[in-house]
């Protein structure tokens, strides 16, 4: 597997960064921009206002409110008319004025004066606003937009002046249309301006935040590769990350290492466990093997014995049958004694020559069974070392119990590691299955274990049973010669 070719299954950490960042980045900046525009904006503004204010009062003092007053429907071609248009189109051109005129009112409509435009309206002209919106205008309040009407005329800023007599009596309102074009220019440059700016900005941004970005994702690369070399490198524990960061990913590394380190010392532990179950096991099957040709010569043992019991068993029954004989004879001359002392003679020498071989018979029959009964218990000592194998199995069991437990930490430090310890986890559980079917064949030994010295116990049992027979019959024999040597001498007397 080349992990070059790994890819992650969604963003990568590069991305995930980045990607909130300039968007941040973009709404900030924007944020900024919009806010610096709008404050430049209602500045300017604020000052194109009060332009067209002063424009408009200096042209409003400047106007004789009796000439304005003169001009009536049908004077454009008077001298007044003349000189009023003529002094407007001057104060405009000198200010800045888009359209300069004077309006009159008849208290229903608004009609135009003085229009100092090139295609100027005629005196009485309707006009375009409603009297009810400069109704105030003509009550002596003066009306200033604090906006810039985009219009199809230009950018223009409105301003409504009274114009009073001597009396104080409004008889025209001056109206000054100021041109902003200027103003609405400079906004634009604003708007191309902060635009720009924010470009940089965010071209610089984001430039600082890929580099900073880079950094971080160059170490968790470093730790990545490290990672897999020891993941696909047949589990070499004994390499370490070497990060030098001075930041967080120096410490995850850190962790990394003492968590190879603890598992390398789970390992060394179940190979340790490992080396003595198989010790064990090979210590339990040299056992076995003696217990098995202990058991073979106990069974040859056995059926040597069973044969010389058999054999001892029918001298016995020979014994038996010629002390009967004697018994019957015993009794006939006790019946013909006086019959005569030859027969009595006679019959004391057989009597001697069956207790003799009585006493002998017994005595071959003790030496026999004695030297089989040692030869027996020698080989049933010998066929209990099967008992040693309890002990081995045991031990064997311990140490699978202990080879589970370490083969459990290190499946759970495998889990902890992620991708890192899928390895080692897989490892650990096939040693817990191993230590499991080892726990299993040990159970099974001690059963088999158990069975044996049972046999044993019961065989050496029987041995003890099967020599009283022989000493009862030998008793019984005994006996019977005792009753017949009173009853020889009474015959010999």
């Amino acid at each position: 597997m080349n992990k070059g070719k790994i890819r992650t299954r969604r963003l990568t950490i590069r991305a995930k960064i980045l990607i909130p960042s300039i968007i941040i980045v973009v709404l900030v900046c924007g944020l900024m921009g919009y806010n610096s525009y709008t404050r430049f904006e209602k500045s300017m503004v604020r000052m194109g206002v009060e332009e067209a204010d002063m424009a408009a009062t200096i042209v409003a003092d400047s106007l004789d409110a009796k000439l304005v007053y003169k001009v009536t429907v049908g004077s454009e071609g008077t001298q007044v008319y003349q000189n009023l248009q003529g002094d407007l189109r001057k104060k405009q051109k000198a200010c800045g004025i888009a359209f300069l005129y004077t309006l009159y009112t008849d208290g229903k409509k608004v009609y135009y004066g003085v229009d100092s435009d090139e295609d100027a309206a005629k005196v009485g002209d309707e006009f375009a606003d409603s009297y009810a919106e400069l109704e105030p205008v003509f009550g002596g309040k003066e009306y200033i937009q604090d906006y810039i009407d985009h219009t199809e005329d230009g950018d223009l800023i409105t301003v409504y002046k009274p114009i009073e007599d001597n009396a104080g009596k409004v008889v025209a309102i001056l109206g000054c249309d100021y041109d902003a074009s200027s103003i609405a220019a400079e906004l634009q440059k604003a708007v191309v301006q902060t635009l720009q700016i924010g470009g940089i900005c965010l071209i610089l941004a984001i430039l600082i935040l890929t580099i900073i970005v880079s950094r971080i994702t160059k170490g968790l690369m470093q730790v990545n590769a490290k990672i897999y070399d020891l993941v696909h490198n047949e589990g070499d524990l004994t390499q370490k990350l070497d990060v030098r960061s001075g930041d967080e990913l120096e410490l995850i590394a850190g962790n990394v290492n003492e968590l190879l380190a603890y598992i390398r010392k789970i390992m060394i532990g179940i190979s340790s466990g490992s080396m003595r179950l198989m010790s064990s096991s090979r210590k339990m099957v040299d056992h076995l093997s003696s217990a098995d040709e202990s058991i073979t010569d106990v069974s040859a043992t056995m059926q040597e014995m069973s044969a010389a019991m058999e054999e001892t068993t029918s001298s016995l029954n020979q014994i038996t049958e010629a002390i009967d004989e004697i018994y019957s004879s015993v009794e006939r001359i006790a019946g013909n004694a006086d019959a005569g002392k030859v027969s009595s003679q006679e019959m004391e020498s057989r009597a001697s020559g069956a207790n003799d071989a009585a006493a002998e018979g017994e005595k071959k029959a003790n030496i026999e069974t004695e030297k089989m009964a040692a030869s027996l218990n020698e080989k049933i000592a010998k066929s209990k070392s099967v008992e040693q194998i309890e002990i081995l199995t045991s031990n064997i069991i311990e140490i699978t119990e202990q080879t589970n437990l370490l083969a459990l930490n290190a499946s759970i430090e495998a889990a902890r590691a992620g991708e890192a310890g899928r390895g080692f986890a897989v490892v650990a559980d096939e040693i817990g299955k191993l230590a499991g079917n080892s726990a299993d064949a040990a159970a099974k030994i001690r059963q088999v274990s158990a069975e044996v010295i049972q046999a044993v116990d019961e065989l050496a049992e029987g041995s003890n049973l099967s020599a009283i027979p022989q000493r009862k019959a030998s008793e019984v024999l005994l006996q019977r010669v005792k009753i017949m040597r009173p009853m020889r001498m009474q015959c010999v007397q």
